[in-house]
């Protein structure tokens, strides 16, 4: 169950900042590696579902509500740093 995709981290915060977080290779290949946005993404609903589970069902039924989304992708966005 993922709360944020790449798309909602592109949509949120740009191509260009998500490839300088997540291009980690030498030399760089001036793209977003989707294995470290990915990493950071599931952490992020790791962190979620960690204070939700407390307090309601899991998995949460769809569409998830957009705050979850807006925060799966800053906290992912905090990882990524």
């Amino acid at each position: 169950m993922a709360y944020g995709t790449k798309q909602n981290m592109i949509d949120r915060f740009g191509q260009r900042e998500l490839i300088l977080l997540t291009d980690r290779e030498t030399p760089p290949t001036n793209a977003i590696v989707d294995s470290v946005l990915t990493r950071s993404l599931e952490d992020a609903d790791a962190e979620i579902n960690s204070y939700v589970s407390s307090r309601y069902p899991m998995p949460l039924p769809t569409p998830f509500p957009p705050i979850l989304t807006r925060l799966a992708c800053n906290i992912a966005r905090y990882y990524l740093y």
